[in-house]
């Protein structure tokens, strides 16, 4: 790397730092776990695409995406239901359905490089699902969601809620890592959606936490701030304005029988705002989860 280059990527470096967004491996920023969400908790977020987060060594040459490699495709909902319809255990539909994501390829128009593909892991018959946006580094490395900083903090979450990670199902709304960990945009999440509704067929969790605002912007067809979202429970499918460019609703097309959706606050946000005010606001959302469920800690 040139003298000048390094000099443009130290400079942004302490920049992005001044503003609070430290996604470089310097001070103190999250280190590993899944896609980075706006340090803002109202969730208008802060590109993040020019983020380089390789840990050794700590400045690296960005890598230039190349073309597309195919346009995205619809897929079919009746195509994608038949492709395990002759299972009748949960796992083995999910297995199933992870095949036909990996010969659909949908990340291929839009991933330029990945470790391992992400889909999901835990109870095929959970009562709680959670749903985050996109692998990260950690992630992407493991083949497993929320390995990271970020997943250790949201097992903390669920082991406080009374459950492990065996007893719920996790997954993202991208099954791969996005380039430099940036936040999927809506095109990406849609292209990818089909298959996590097919996820949420199989797995008929009775309550679904959405972490983060693209998470819970691609389930409700919605661009409310997180602030707005979080702390009450959502219905899905529900009347989402389908803006924000999503056109259709394929929420309220899937078929997907009525089930409710707590928005909260993702814990790659917390890592970054580890604040009483915060964490009190997420396990208030959780503690209302855990009402819905029956939960109560022992």
């Amino acid at each position: 790397m040139s003298d000048h280059a390094r000099r443009i990527l130290a400079l942004h470096a302490r920049t992005t730092k001044y503003f609070g967004v430290d996604f470089l491996p310097i001070g103190e920023g999250v280190a590993g776990g899944d896609a980075p969400v706006s340090a803002d908790p109202g969730g208008d977020a802060i590109p993040m695409s020019a983020a380089v987060r390789e840990k050794a060594p700590a400045m690296v040459e960005p890598k230039v995406a190349p073309a597309p490699k195919k346009e995205v495709a619809r897929v079919d909902r009746d195509e994608l239901i038949a492709c395990y319809q002759g299972e009748t255990d949960p796992g083995a539909k999910l297995a199933k359905l992870r095949a036909k994501y990996e010969a659909d390829a949908p990340h291929e128009a839009f991933v330029t490089g990945f470790t391992n593909i992400v889909f999901g892991e835990g109870d095929p018959g959970a009562d709680l699902m959670f749903i985050g946006e996109a692998p990260g580094e950690s992630e992407d490395l493991s083949g497993r969601p929320f390995v990271g900083r970020a997943g250790q903090l949201l097992e903390k979450m669920i082991i406080a809620m009374g459950l492990s990670r065996e007893t719920v199902y996790i997954t993202n709304v991208l099954k791969t890592r996005p380039p430099n960990n940036a936040t999927p945009t809506q095109d990406e999440a849609m292209a990818c959606a089909p298959y996590l509704i097919e996820q949420i067929r199989i797995v008929d969790p009775k309550v679904i936490v959405t972490l983060g605002a693209p998470a819970s912007h691609t389930l409700l067809e919605t661009s409310a701030p997180m602030r707005d979202l979080r702390g009450r429970f959502h219905t899905f499918p529900g009347e989402g304005e389908g803006v924000g460019g999503f056109g259709v609703s394929l929420m309220r097309s899937s078929g997907l029988s009525a089930r409710v959706v707590m928005p909260t606050y993702h814990p790659a946000y917390l890592l970054r705002s580890y604040t009483e005010e915060n964490r009190r606001k997420v396990w208030s959302d959780l503690q209302l989860v855990m009402g819905r469920l029956g939960l109560s800690r022992g």
